[in-house]
């Protein structure tokens, strides 16, 4: 917890708070992901295992890389749009 807290300490700008949280919600939402999708394979639930999997997988595209999620999502939705 010292650790958490020594982190947290310089954080006086947003967009460094904005980091700080999305590494640190992020990697436990897609921690709790992984989790669910071995409990889903403990049941044999193949969709569901799948399921959780991706979405683990997407949510670490977006933690560990958000510049390039922002990019890639902003070409999505300008072909979406037709403004790309």
């Amino acid at each position: 917890m010292q650790q958490l807290v020594t982190l947290a300490a310089p954080l006086t700008d947003g967009s460094d708070l904005k980091t700080w949280v999305l590494l640190v919600v992020g990697n436990l939402f897609a921690a709790w992901l992984a989790v669910r999708a071995f409990r889903h394979f403990v049941k044999d639930d193949w969709g569901g295992m799948i399921t959780m999997a991706v979405g683990a997988v997407f949510v670490a595209g977006l933690v560990w890389f958000p510049d390039a999620a922002k990019t890639l999502l902003g070409g999505l939705w300008g072909k979406v749009t037709g403004t790309a």
